[in-house]
This record gives C-alpha cells, structure tokens and sequence, in this order.
C-alpha cells in the first residue's frame, strides 16, 4: 500500500468519526418526530441483515482474492459464512413474515400497489425458474418475496426512507472505522483492467469489491436527503457521495454527482413536513429534470442492443451479445432469475459477470421475458407518478440514481435478495398523494378524510411546578 492509499485511508476513518456528529443529530431529530417506526427498523434490517455475513467476512478475513486453476477469481463466501447467510436469511424470512401479518392483521394497513408489482415480477422470475428445471424458490428467493410482501403494508414515504438512510449510513460509518483498524482490508488494488479512480484509490469498505459499495452508497443518496430532517441531511448525503467517489467506480462518481445536482435542482420534500401541502412545484424544474430521467431509462434500454462493441465496453458487450442472441428462447416468460447464474457453474461465463447482465433492462427482459420487462416499466410508471405533481421531486430523485446505474450494472435484483434489496424495498415506498384538508371553518363533504396534520416534535405533557427545573 502506498502512502497516498495510506492518507487516503486514514482520510476515510476521519470522516467516517466525525460523520457521527451529524448522524446523531439527524437521528435524535427524526425520534423527536416520531419518524422511526416499525417500517424503519423493517428498511434497516432487511440493509443490515442481507450485507452481515459478507461484512463478518471482509472484518475477519480481510477480503482475500481466491483463485481457481485457470486464475479466474472464484465467486462465492467460505462456509463458514454461508452457514451465517442461511441464519440471517432464516432471521430475514421470520422477520418480514412477522411484519406483513402485525400489519395487516392488526393495524389494518392498506395494501400498496408498487410493492405488489415488484413482489410480481419476483414471483414470475421464480415460476419461470421451475419452467425451465431450475431450483424453484431457493431461500434467497423467498427471502426477496418475504420483503416485497412486508413493503405492500409497510408505511410508505419518510419512515421507509429513514431506514434506507440508516443502512446505507451502517454500512459507510462501518467501512470507515474498518479503514482505521486495517486499512488495507478495505482498499483494492488498482490494476490496468481495473484503475484507479478519481482519489486515486479503490474504496470497498467492509464489502468484497468497491462496485457493490458504490452502488449501495449512490441509490442511497436520496434516502439520507429525504429520511432525515434538518440541513444535516444535506452534509450526509454530500459525505454519501464523497465515499461513492472514493470508492474509485466511473460509473458512481458520475451517478454520485448527478444525483446531488438533481436533489439541489428539485430540492424535494415529503407530504409530512411544515407547508408542503401549500407548496406548487416548480413546472420549470419539472420540465428540466423529467427528460434526463427519461434520456436515462432510454439509454438503459437500447445500450445492450446498440453498443460500441467490446473494444469500448470490455465483458459488458460480450456478455450483452451472448444475452440478446438466447433471448428467443423465452420471448414471455424469460429464462428465469437464476439461468445467467447457472452459466458460470457450467463454465459458460466467468465469475465476475456471473452475479447479473449488467444492465437492469436486459437483466430483466432475460429472467422473465416481455412480461417481466412490462412489469417494470409499470413499477417504473407508477412510482413516478403514484405521489401526482407535488410528489414528483421525491420519486424522481429516488428513481434518478438507479436509471442511471441501470445502463451498466443492475441495481435491483428481482431474482433473490442481495446487498441492495433494501433499496427496492424502500424505493417502492414513495409516498403517495395526500389530499389537501379542508380549511379551518369549512365543512367538509365527509367523503374522505382529511390530511394527516404535520408532526411536531413530542413535547412533555406533564405541568412543570415553580420549584421544578425545566433544564433536562
């Protein structure tokens, strides 16, 4: 390790120590709202559990490269952890069960549609895994459609992205603190076919590369903006993004930067703070933001059939290429979640492509077909739009980051649950329209009830004696 990697490092513990202040004041803001409830610690558990046996792994191990005979690296976690991801996964399971029948049953929540569509497009990558003699509902899976049911009666809107931001924060504080313990644990080597990124390091935290890192940091971006309260947020989701561009990846530093200027540009805001209700959105900065959003879902879509070839895209193109020519044989119903896995076993693919197709459009339209890929473009039609025009901001900043990852990584698995299935989970949480309340003295029509008044902070109740301290 040089000493400018060393800096770096150190660099990173630093900032990851003093980002506690702020986090501690973001957090105590959002108990003092009563923000935190159990759609929160649902978001955070799902980030928290799916990721502890991989960062139990990099903490103990440090990461090491393991190769085959051929030199290609071996994909895949010792036992010893997969013995911990069956546990967290059986924990994961229990727990988003648990959470879907209290809801449902007992506080009677209403039933959300975009995480009905997303729990859709999981189940039809599972049937049509047993369509083509693949392993029908492996744990993974059923730990995917255990979550997605859990969002249809979760809380949509700041509680969800308030557990978003906290396991995206886990993770960030978590990578820093590793990186003052053992710094070369959380550092890759920067080698020709994988160079160095803008700071001059590769950054991967406590996970096993810096591309899972940065995906997970720049899809979170929105949520530490959005889920928490105060200008803290601001210099949160600014630190976010600093480490998504210390990771070393192009692609988050680019999506990182995009991200901050969308969030400054629409300056978003949920339904439960102070004068949104009476808030207009800005027509101008919808109609300057909606076509990017659209350039990227476009891009995204078209790069896997016209791109420049493997001398500009690398593995991606030929990965691409191999995808579109097998894609006849499941037009409708895809090949399945786990048929692009299963070509590594076979000695189809190497390891390092394995995980997805690197690309969210043809990753889609090759596990489940046409009816999948119109599934997502639904999702994609109804959070946009499930919130009207005052809740466009919101959606459209949590919707930017994953179309622009989109065009070269996937950022949402709909086949089993990994490091970023709580960001799905939280993103099909954006809150809904809510209905303006009658005015002060003006009957209402008893048809639908008012808007949910904003919250405040909880105040003591109880009547404070002359002799008595106010001080706490």
């Amino acid at each position: 390790m040089t000493q400018h990697q060393s800096d770096m490092a150190l660099l990173m513990g630093v900032l990851a120590l003093l980002s506690l202040i702020p986090t501690t004041v973001a957090f105590r803001r959002a108990r003092a709202f009563g923000d935190w409830d159990l759609t929160a610690t649902m978001v955070l558990s799902v980030g928290v559990l799916a990721n502890l046996p991989t960062i139990l792994y990099v903490v103990h191990m440090g990461r090491p490269e393991r190769l085959d005979s051929l030199g290609d690296t071996v994909i895949g976690l010792p036992d010893w952890v997969n013995r911990i991801g069956s546990v967290t996964n059986g924990l994961l399971l229990a727990a988003c069960l648990a959470f879907f029948l209290h809801r449902l049953l007992l506080a009677r929540a209403q039933v959300r549609v975009a995480p009905l569509i997303a729990f859709g497009i999981a189940l039809l990558l599972a049937f049509s895994d047993g369509l083509h003699g693949l392993e029908l509902l492996a744990p993974r899976q059923l730990v995917l459609l255990a979550a997605l049911l859990a969002a249809a009666v979760a809380r949509p809107g700041r509680s969800a992205f308030l557990g978003g931001a906290a396991a995206v924060l886990f993770s960030t504080v978590l990578g820093g603190i590793e990186a003052l313990v053992e710094p070369a644990t959380v550092l890759r080597e920067c080698r020709s076919d994988n160079p160095c990124g803008l700071l001059g390091i590769l950054y991967a935290g406590v996970f096993t590369n810096e591309n899972i890192f940065s995906l997970l940091l720049v899809v979170g971006i929105p949520f530490v903006w959005l889920g928490l309260r105060g200008p803290v947020r601001v210099v949160l989701a600014s630190y976010v993004a600093f480490v998504a561009v210390a990771s070393g990846s192009r692609l988050a530093t680019a999506t990182a930067f995009a991200t901050l200027a969308f969030l400054i540009v629409l300056h978003p805001r949920l339904p439960d703070e102070a004068g949104t209700s009476d808030r207009t959105v800005s027509t101008g900065r919808v109609l300057l933001t909606a076509p990017v959003l659209g350039v990227a879902a476009a891009v995204g879509l078209i790069a896997p059939f016209h791109h420049p070839g493997a001398d500009t895209l690398g593995d991606r193109a030929v990965i691409w290429d191999t995808a579109r020519n097998e894609l006849h044989d499941g037009t409708w119903f895809g090949l399945g979640g786990k048929a692009w896995a299963a070509k590594y076993p076979a000695g189809e693919i190497p390891a390092a492509v394995s995980p997805s197709l690197h690309n969210q459009w043809i990753d889609v339209l090759y596990a489940g077909g046409f009816l999948a890929l119109a599934l997502f473009l639904l999702l994609l039609v109804v959070l946009l739009t499930r919130g009207g025009f005052p809740g466009y901001p919101a959606a459209a900043s949590v919707l930017l980051p994953v179309l622009l990852t989109s065009v070269l990584e996937r950022p949402w698995s709909f086949s089993i649950s990994n490091s970023l299935t709580f960001a799905l989970v939280a993103a099909v949480l954006v809150p809904t329209a809510v209905r303006r309340a009658a005015a002060p003295g003006v009957p209402g029509s008893g048809s639908s009830p008012a808007a949910a008044p904003v919250r405040t902070p909880r105040r003591s109740t109880a009547p404070t004696s002359p002799g008595r301290s106010t001080h706490r």
